[in-house]
């Protein structure tokens, strides 16, 4: 016999260790898929924003055309994109034209955002078969 042989104390049970990862797989597993709703339901309800934002600016900008921007309630602007002018205590609403350059970041930062989305769900729907 070697004199390079460890002998163990005690019995190695893998069973118990094998029980506990399976019920961790288990827990995992439906933790990550709430992760995953729950991060497709926010995306759900991003999109959603920006069509009502959309809709809230072009009402708005509507609105303003009719009375003059320097006659728009200051309440109204709280959820405006267009820039707001202020001078001593009044304030004025600006029409600003969308930067073509954020605009086009804006758009890629959605579509990685849902090349992501695709992706983990893929990966979680290949992990539950």
């Amino acid at each position: 016999m070697s004199d390079n042989i460890i002998i163990f104390p005690k019995a190695f049970n893998h069973g118990s260790y094998i029980e506990q990862l399976k019920g961790l797989q288990i827990e995992l597993g439906e933790n990550y898929t709430r992760v995953m709703e729950n991060y497709m339901l926010s995306r759900a309800l991003e999109m959603e924003a920006t069509k009502l934002q959309e809709q809230y600016d072009d009402v708005l900008m509507r609105y303003a055309e009719m009375i003059g921007t320097e006659n728009v309630p200051v309440g109204l602007l709280e959820f405006s994109t267009h820039t707001c002018h202020k001078e001593g205590d009044e304030i004025e609403m600006v029409k600003s034209n969308p930067d073509e350059e954020l605009l086009r970041l804006q758009a890629n930062v959605r579509q990685g955002m849902d090349e992501l989305a695709n992706y983990l769900q893929g990966m979680n729907n290949d992990e539950l078969q």
